[in-house]
């Protein structure tokens, strides 16, 4: 999106006037099934209003889908804002500034999309619709959190309890699964005798394509930029630099949707976990944790240094404070990205073959059990999590310069002032 069309939208001027429009449009992503209702985002080709985005509700049947060109008949409304969620701020980011409820539809076309995604697309509907006869909820909705990002299948309760044990980054595609995911492609590429340039770029290319099929969330696209530096930076043998390939990484995403920064919880905390994870997790491990096996020290120090940064911003939003997260952090995230990659690889030789599919799903179902369990009992621990009612929005302006101060006086103490490296 560029930054000169920022909030730029002839749309948006027709919104709330009950003027009845007819649009064509073609839906340009994967859309958002609910319990009654489909919701789709898309893109305008009618000449007036050309390239604009709206968005649009529709009941349940008939099903839309990515690619289909259709002819909307209803007038423009502002989206509305629900509870504390600016829903307002997250449509902007993706360039759209109004919305259609329920109106006429007809069906022009299908097959109108980028043929790429399209491939893409649907390969995760057949991959969710063979997981579909593997697994039941819940383990079925935590799976598809795993490994598409997509959270409708977990039921509301369950995603209550996940943030409540301080785990619900884990059960979306997050910066750091994508890291990691990307470090046992390159294994498994160099393990099956690819010479290192072929590991390297076969590795990037699944990444990218992953990273696309799942929508391109924010935190996935700000590692996979970050993967790719990295990646090429050791191809060609030069020095690496977490701080500088991480905000290099934040400007191109921002140069491309400078909004990001404002209305996407996602990025932020993203890029602010990694902030604590360059700066902190070498203190924490080696002062704070010093006495604690080494098995347990990383993932403990790991999760210390994510939330340094991160904690003002999560109780700002979301309004609690996990006490048990450490635990559960240190438990889980190992197991996370294997159980997401075998997942992806377990389905596609259940889409292939679907009873060897299900007796695949027998191994991963302990594993989506052995998460819940935990998530469950650690949330029986008196004091598992502080709920806030209010925090104040300067006490979050203030926090961060505090940050900055005391990370700068614990890099100049630990290791010279090396904090603007």
């Amino acid at each position: 999106m560029a930054a000169e069309k920022i909030f730029q939208s002839k749309l948006a001027k027709l919104n709330n006037g009950g003027q009845t429009l007819t649009l064509e449009v073609i839906v340009d992503e994967d859309p958002d099934i609910k319990l009654a209702s489909q919701q789709i985002r898309a893109r305008v080709v009618s000449p007036a209003f050309y390239n604009e985005r709206i968005t649009a509700t529709f009941p349940k049947y008939p099903f839309y889908h990515y690619g289909d060109k259709l002819r909307l008949i209803g007038s423009l409304k502002e989206p509305e804002n629900f509870g504390t969620f600016n829903y307002q701020g997250y449509l902007a980011k993706e360039g759209i500034y109004s919305a259609m409820i329920f109106p006429q539809a007809e069906l022009l076309a299908s097959g109108q999309g980028n043929w790429l995604k399209q491939v893409l697309i649907d390969f995760k509907d057949k991959f969710r619709q063979a997981w579909q006869k593997l697994l039941s909820p819940p383990h079925l909705g935590i799976f598809e959190a795993l490994v598409f990002g997509e959270e409708q299948n977990i039921p509301a309760f369950w995603k209550e309890k996940l943030n409540f044990a301080g785990v619900r980054h884990l059960t979306a595609v997050s910066g750091m699964n994508i890291t990691i995911i990307s470090y046992l492609l390159l294994g498994l590429f160099l393990g099956l005798g690819l010479w290192r340039r072929q590991a390297f770029l076969f590795s990037l290319g699944f990444i990218w394509l992953y990273i696309l099929m799942i929508g391109a969330p924010s935190s996935a696209l700000r590692a996979g930029v970050m993967i790719s530096f990295l990646f090429l930076a050791q191809l060609f043998g030069r020095l690496v630099i977490g701080f500088r390939i991480l905000i290099f990484s934040a400007v191109i995403l921002l140069l491309a949707n400078p909004l990001l920064l404002r209305f996407d919880v996602g990025f932020q905390l993203s890029f602010l976990a990694m902030v604590g994870l360059i700066f902190w997790q070498p203190f924490f491990e080696e002062k704070v944790f010093k006495a604690v096996p080494k098995l347990m020290r990383t993932g403990l120090s790991a999760t210390f240094a994510a939330q340094v940064f991160t904690l003002p911003i999560l109780i700002y939003n979301f309004g609690y404070v996990s006490l048990v997260s450490p635990l559960t952090n240190v438990l889980l995230e190992p197991a996370v990205p294997y159980l997401t990659l075998f997942g992806f690889v377990f389905g596609i030789l259940g889409m292939l073959f679907l009873p060897l599919g299900q007796v695949l799903a027998w191994v991963l179902w302990p594993g989506m059990a052995y998460l819940l369990v935990l998530v469950d009992l650690s949330l029986k621990i008196p004091f598992s999590h502080v709920v806030f009612h209010s925090f104040p929005i300067l006490f979050l302006i203030f926090s961060y310069p505090l940050l900055i101060l005391l990370t700068w006086q614990q890099q100049k103490q630990q290791q010279g002032p090396t904090f603007l490296n």
